[in-house]
């Protein structure tokens, strides 16, 4: 399992936003531990309560960042019930979030993964409230685990953490069917089609040919970059993540399209139609 890194580095990602002291307060109780740890917003705007983007997101940033991260993942609508706090620790990071899905990706990415729920109860704040565990349970953990404690003392190994359904592309017909699983900020659609997955079903000679629908609207052909679209028309390339996105130069994909997430996508390869068949002639 991973090690602390040498300079302690610790990211953070919630659904708080930044007009609150929330976020401010998370990184007084790392450094009032941890003065040396460096801090780093991953993202403070994930949808409330919106557990599937945010862990989304999370699995899209932290495959960047060095061996010995430890990452504090906070969307966190059943704060001060029975949910339990977790850490996970893989062959490279640490990850520290509440046990609702959020951590789906990375445990659907690393099986070996070595999973703990968080009881130990020294290494919290001493004021543990029943609303604030970003502040008052992940952010002490996080520091402390920075400072170089053992695994096991913050404790014990369980098996049965929560994960929801990742769902996958899907072959119908010749047609690969997908949907939207995260609208960004520019209001971009980004499928869970992958690379693989649009390689799978045709060579990259015809990317150009591929037709990509949503809702009423079929886009022809995948751009290389977003300048290479008509401005406000729908297009679609393979972004720098390696999803298949729907786009808009200019404006909004998701408006122009009246599309949201969850919605259905399909790509398909056109049929090139038959020359017509000579009849016979009378000899």
């Amino acid at each position: 399992m991973a090690a602390a890194s040498a300079i302690p580095l610790i990211t953070l990602l919630t659904d708080f936003g930044t007009a609150d002291t929330f976020v401010g307060s998370m990184k007084g109780a790392i450094l009032g531990i941890n003065p040396e740890a460096r801090i780093v917003d991953l993202t403070h705007e994930v949808p409330v309560h919106n557990i599937r983007s945010g862990a989304y997101l999370l699995q899209t940033a932290t495959r960047y960042f060095p061996p010995g991260t430890i990452h504090v993942a906070v969307v966190d609508p059943g704060v001060g019930s029975a949910r339990r706090p977790l850490l996970v620790s893989t062959s490279t990071q640490h990850f520290l979030a509440p046990d609702n899905g959020l951590l789906s990706y990375v445990l659907a990415e690393e099986p070996d993964a070595e999973i703990r729920e968080l009881t130990s109860q020294k290494y919290f704040l001493a004021a543990l409230g029943p609303t604030f565990h970003g502040r008052d349970l992940f952010a002490p953990v996080a520091a402390w685990l920075a400072q170089g404690e053992p695994l096991d003392a913050f404790g014990p190994r369980i098996k049965d953490a929560v994960r929801f359904e990742i769902r996958r592309p899907v072959t119908v017909k010749g047609r690969l069917v997908g949907e939207v699983q995260h609208i960004d900020r520019f209001g971009n659609l980004i499928t869970n089609i992958g690379y693989a997955e649009l390689r799978d079903l045709t060579d990259m000679d015809n990317w150009l040919g591929l037709q990509v629908k949503v809702r009423q609207t079929t886009v022809k052909g995948l751009q290389r970059c977003y300048a290479d679209a008509k401005p406000k028309k729908l297009a679609a390339l393979v972004n720098s993540d390696g999803w298949l996105e729907l786009f808009c130069n200019q404006t909004r994909a998701d408006k122009l399209a009246k599309a949201k997430m969850g919605e259905r996508v399909e790509v398909r390869v056109p049929q090139v139609p038959s020359p017509p068949r000579r009849g016979r002639g009378r000899g």
